[in-house]
This record gives C-alpha cells, sequence and structure tokens, in this order.
C-alpha cells in the first residue's frame, strides 16, 4: 500500500503544474477569439483601420487610452458621451460594454457584450490596436 501511495503523490507532483497551468490560461483573455467577436459584432460600425470602414461609429484604432469622444475624424457622439469625462481604460470598457446605455444614459452605442470572457476577449484585442 505505501508504494500506492507514493506511486499517487508522485503523480500527482507531476500533474499539477499542467493542471494550474491549464487552469491559469483559461482566465487569460483569448485576444483572437476577440478578434473574431469584434469582427462579427463591431466592425459592422467601427472600424480599426488607419482609413476606411464603416463609419456610423468612431475608429477604434487606439481607443484605450484615448477620452471618450475625441476621435478627431467622428462627427455622430452623442451629447451623453461627449459630456462624460472619462478615458478609454480597460475598466471603463468592461463597465460600458456591459450595458452602454446604463453607463451613459444617451449614448447612441446600442451593442452590448453580457458574456464576461467575451467582452474580457474583445477588450484584450482592442488594446493591442495602437495608432
Amino acid at each position: 500500500m505505501p508504494s500506492i501511495r507514493r506511486l499517487l503523490v508522485v503523480a500527482i507532483a507531476i500533474l499539477a503544474p499542467t493542471i494550474r497551468a491549464a487552469e491559469s490560461t483559461s482566465d487569460m483573455p483569448d485576444i483572437e477569439h476577440g478578434k473574431a467577436t469584434f469582427n462579427t459584432m463591431c466592425s459592422v460600425c467601427h472600424s480599426v483601420q488607419e482609413k476606411g470602414g464603416p463609419v456610423e461609429g468612431p475608429n477604434l484604432l487606439g481607443l484605450v487610452g484615448r477620452e471618450a469622444a475625441s476621435q478627431p475624424d467622428f462627427a455622430k457622439y452623442s451629447p451623453a458621451l461627449k459630456t462624460s469625462n472619462f478615458i478609454w481604460s480597460v475598466e471603463t470598457l468592461d463597465r460600458f460594454l456591459v450595458n452602454p446605455m446604463m453607463m451613459v444614459p444617451g449614448t447612441l452605442m446600442p451593442m452590448l457584450i453580457s458574456d464576461d470572457k467575451t467582452r474580457a476577449d474583445v477588450i484584450a484585442y482592442l488594446a493591442t490596436l495602437k495608432q
């Protein structure tokens, strides 16, 4: 019996780091999933290209770190977003995308991403887009 216990302890010692690594990576945002979700849900209105793309919403290239309603080439911001006075951070985007109209009553942004993991993935993708 002691040899079976010893074998079990060795097996746990060998597998524990692998199991822990799998758990920790599942908590990490999936940028590729975020990009795919963005392309499906968001790219109808928003562009992330230097030039061109949809014009219904502001260009989101370089969004993280930018002041809300400050994209110079976009003239359709709602008065509510213009007076919101916040910076688009990961945290702000997370709160906003849960329910844009609740966070900024009067915003014209109709889409929300209620799933925490999907929202984190989209935000992680947006954070990679630098000007």
